[in-house]
């Protein structure tokens, strides 16, 4: 079997397990999500990716330019670190009490996010990464599109497909110039915390404002100079 066949049934097999297991969670709902933590379930619905990219690249030996760590821990922890801490506070700030939800659904809907982007891009944006951008992009939009299983032809669903296409382009981005599967989780939260409406006791435009802030903070952190990362000092 020649590199293209490979590539093309693993794409194929990906995104079988992928779409499968968001239909069986989301539509057919199995009964023991109906005890389950509300974000525990928001966990299950990204596990499809990340399930379907792991097996293709453990199993099939598949690629990924992506790892956990490739900015170092402590540029890692910062870039998380960051929008943590200013929801935190604004949050105590709106509500007069300290706001400990921020750090929980700040921390679950990051971790739902690395759940997709082990698939989307750590997965199949190194398994096309030989394609013009517009391509990859597209393609990624396509697969990513049909697996939130939308597809009542309506105006919105354009428009999420637009946006889609825009996170595909500017995700996509970060991942290739961080090659780390953090910060593509980061931005891919982003979109998550100001569609999600958890953060309901903070202000439209303080979510917006500290997206904002920890966007250009984690892409300043990410090229900022690594030789002030902390280095472990060799004995002799």
């Amino acid at each position: 079997m020649n590199n293209q066949s490979k590539k093309i049934g693993s794409i194929a097999v990906f995104f079988t397990i992928a779409i499968s297991l968001r239909y069986y969670i989301d539509v057919i709902k199995p009964s023991f999500l109906l005890d389950l933590n509300p974000y525990l379930k928001i966990l299950f619905l990204g596990i499809g990716p990340l399930l379907g990219g792991l097996i293709v690249v453990k199993f099939f030996k598949r690629p990924n330019f992506l790892t956990l760590f490739s900015l170092g821990l402590w540029k890692t922890v910062a870039i998380i670190t960051i929008p943590m801490f200013l929801f935190s506070l604004v949050g105590i700030l709106e509500t007069g009490t300290p706001y400990f939800n921020a750090p929980k659904i700040i921390g679950i809907l990051i971790l739902y996010a690395l759940f997709e982007e082990y698939g989307w891009r750590g997965y199949l944006q190194s398994e096309l990464s030989d394609l013009k951008k517009v391509y990859k992009y597209l393609i990624i939009t396509i697969l990513w599109f049909v697996w939130h299983l939308n597809f009542e032809l309506s105006l919105n669903n354009l428009m999420f497909f637009i946006t889609l296409f825009a996170g595909s382009y500017g995700i996509g981005f970060m991942a290739d110039r961080s090659k780390s599967l953090i910060m593509a989780a980061l931005f891919h939260s982003f979109f998550n915390i100001f569609q999600s409406g958890l953060l309901k006791e903070i202000n439209l435009n303080y979510i917006l404002s500290i997206i904002g802030i920890s966007a250009l903070s984690a892409i300043f952190i990410m090229r900022y100079n690594n030789n002030l990362e902390p280095k472990l000092i060799k004995h002799t």
